[in-house]
């Protein structure tokens, strides 16, 4: 197995690591992209993403080159030149300078049918990057699992109280002038971050829907949705994934860029649902 270690600074001074591997046989079965660039979900990191791994072996199979890469919201914290940073620290908006670093390395290297795939919050990225910024080298994206960021959907829901408390401990954190103060939220997803990240990502602006970011893709995209996701009121997904499925296929109707395939008793990882997940990636690919 050849691997290559890889770096690259974005446009405003964040260190990314990742790994490129080339396929043995490039011209093997050819597709319509010549590398495929893997952005992790929340809190992950290029090394430790178990869904990629079945997924990455598939396009080396067939003569894809794989960047398997880290965003600034690998892991839950760590440190960095311009500041803390970290799935609990990140704004989602700077993904667009990652996004853009990784596509530059991936131009240098001779790279010319670039593919995207974002996974859970990584999906939500490169829907989000698609729609406000895009970029003419990538020639196919994937985004699975992309969760609905929307402060109104939620606090319409019956239980939607349960979400409220969590937003106005953030909100008072903000008001009180504590920004970057931690704090742990169950809802809509379990995990920790600072105020300011979660009134960003799920706040009233609703910054980052992507019902809302869709219309605006004009890259070929696939959207994926595992068919147990969002679908038991007893888990915290209930809230992001609910209903959400049958949102994105009406929409998805009306757009010529878009494409949507429900994956039948997939969960968020895809667990031993990966070969019906690749079977509808190749078919949608060639």
């Amino acid at each position: 197995m050849n691997v290559e270690l890889v770096r690259v600074v974005t446009a405003d001074g964040v260190r990314l690591e990742g790994t490129l591997r080339r396929a043995e046989s490039p011209e093997s079965a050819p597709l319509p992209v010549d590398v495929m660039i893997f952005h992790h979900g929340i809190g992950g990191n290029f090394y430790n993403q178990t869904f990629f791994e079945p997924m990455a072996d598939a396009f080396l199979e067939r003569g894809c080159a794989v960047l398997r890469v880290n965003n600034r919201g690998r892991d839950l914290a760590y440190n960095s030149p311009t500041g803390r940073l970290g799935a609990g620290f990140e704004t989602v908006d700077d993904c667009r300078h990652d996004w853009t670093a990784w596509l530059d390395l991936a131009a240098a290297r001779g790279f010319r049918q670039i593919g995207v795939w974002g996974q859970s919050l990584g999906a939500v990225k490169t829907i989000y990057f698609l729609s406000t910024q895009g970029d003419p080298r990538i020639a196919r994206a994937i985004t699975t699992s992309p969760p609905r960021f929307s402060h109104s959907a939620y606090r319409a829901r019956e239980d939607g109280a349960a979400f409220l408390a969590y937003y106005d401990r953030a909100q008072q954190l903000m008001d009180a002038g504590q920004p970057e103060t931690l704090f742990a939220a169950d809802l809509p997803t379990s995990f920790v971050m600072t105020a300011r990240v979660y009134v960003d990502k799920y706040g009233p602006a609703e910054r980052y829907d992507i019902l809302k970011h869709l219309p605006n893709v004009k890259t070929p995209l696939l959207v994926t949705i595992g068919g147990e996701e969002g679908i038991y009121e007893d888990r915290p997904d209930r809230f992001a994934f609910g209903g959400l499925a049958e949102q994105v296929a009406t929409l998805a109707r009306d757009l010529p860029n878009v494409t949507f395939e429900l994956i039948p008793g997939a969960d968020h990882a895809y667990a031993n649902r990966t070969e019906q997940l690749w079977a509808v990636v190749e078919g949608w690919l060639q």
